[in-house]
């Protein structure tokens, strides 16, 4: 009797393809048979259909030996452009009411590099957490940044020495290079 229900248990747990189910460990999946709409594959769940066209091989125990290098030249130290301190707001470099805010500015060539600096601007009214569409809505000493709860004001930390982040906050790498934000 005992194999019997093992049996029958392991035949419910089995997919079932001639009625497009899986029936019996768990929730019912319909499955989509490839064959009636001619194949195709590429669809969520499906893997792809192979075309004939080349295709890849085993990559091997170490696939980083296929990799192709683009041909970039090595990289020089990054460029930057600070007009003022992002760290020290009252430092004299903006005007009072502004604030000094960091940036960067991506390359437009697959090779380049990216600039990295401060400006000074009107000061917005976010603190640590507001919701934020650009750094003009954020105030000194804060970023706008795009977290994992949105994008948000966050206060800008130095990612070493002394770090100014309130309690439950730590003090992580944000898209300037050397800057980190209270996250």
């Amino acid at each position: 009797m005992r194999r019997r229900s093992s049996l029958l248990l392991t035949l419910l747990c089995v997919p079932l393809p001639g009625l497009g189910l899986a029936v019996g460990c768990g929730q019912t999946v319909i499955v989509d048979d490839p064959s009636a709409d001619g194949g195709g594959g590429g669809e969520a769940g499906a893997p792809p259909v192979p075309t004939g066209g080349g295709g890849g091989s085993d990559a091997g125990r170490d696939p980083l030996e296929e990799y192709e290098d683009p041909g970039c030249p090595d990289t020089e130290p990054p460029v930057t452009d600070f007009a003022c301190d992002p760290y020290d707001q009252s430092s004299g470099f903006c005007a009072p009411g502004e604030g000094c805010f960091i940036y960067v500015q991506y390359p437009d060539e697959p090779c380049g590099q990216e600039i990295y600096g401060a400006y000074c601007a009107p000061a917005g009214p976010g603190r640590q957490g507001d919701p934020c569409s650009g750094g003009s809505q954020c105030g000194a000493g804060f970023a706008c940044v795009v977290t994992g709860s949105g994008t948000q004001c966050v206060e800008l930390c130095a990612l070493s020495g002394d770090v100014n982040c309130d309690p439950g906050f730590v003090c992580e790498p944000i898209d300037v290079a050397g800057m980190g934000g209270c996250l």
